[in-house]
């Protein structure tokens, strides 16, 4: 014997009749209660599947889906990319001109920078909601959006001082 098999329980015993009958019943048994399963979701009253796009899910309030930045209510404090784990936040601003119109966000917080920039890279979110927290002005919130794939990782970069992404805000951010 070699050492590979020296382990191994060899089955000496003969199957008798009883035990192949214990066998068979153990299966047959198996595989009906399996099958009672199945047929009580067959025909069963609430549909198990749901036929989307047609028809959607309600989302929890709790939900993280795509990030939108509310930027005529940014402050550019930086809070949001220092607290991001995976750095996927960029952000430019530069100092406001001391002559310039005094500007406040809704909450009557000064804005003290002028935005430049504003992009999240949705390649690389996590989805945690570190950056949503830490936001003093709560611009920064996970909207209720999940559909959006896109075809190349570049698209999946949202810069929203774009006049396209900024047109989501009537129907994502409620004053």
């Amino acid at each position: 014997m070699n050492s590979k098999t020296e382990n191994l329980q060899r089955y000496d015993k003969p199957l008798t009749f009883t035990g192949w009958f214990k066998n068979v019943w153990t299966s047959v048994t198996t595989v009906l209660k399996g099958l009672s399963i199945t047929i009580r979701y067959v025909y069963a009253e609430k549909p198990v599947t749901i036929e989307y796009p047609e028809v959607r899910e309600p989302l929890p309030e709790n939900s993280r889906s795509r990030l939108f930045n509310d930027v005529e209510n940014c402050i550019s404090c930086y809070q949001c990319a220092t607290a991001c784990p995976v750095d996927c936040i960029y952000i430019a601003a530069t100092r406001r001109d001391k002559e310039a119109e005094k500007i406040k966000t809704k909450d009557g917080t000064a804005i003290r920078l002028d935005l430049q920039q504003y992009t999240i890279d949705t390649a690389l979110c996590c989805y945690c909601g570190l950056c949503t927290t830490v936001c003093p002005t709560h611009c920064l919130t996970h909207s209720t959006d999940y559909e959006f794939s896109a075809y190349t990782v570049n698209d999946m970069k949202y810069d929203y001082l774009a006049k396209d992404i900024r047109m989501w805000r009537d129907r994502i951010v409620k004053d």
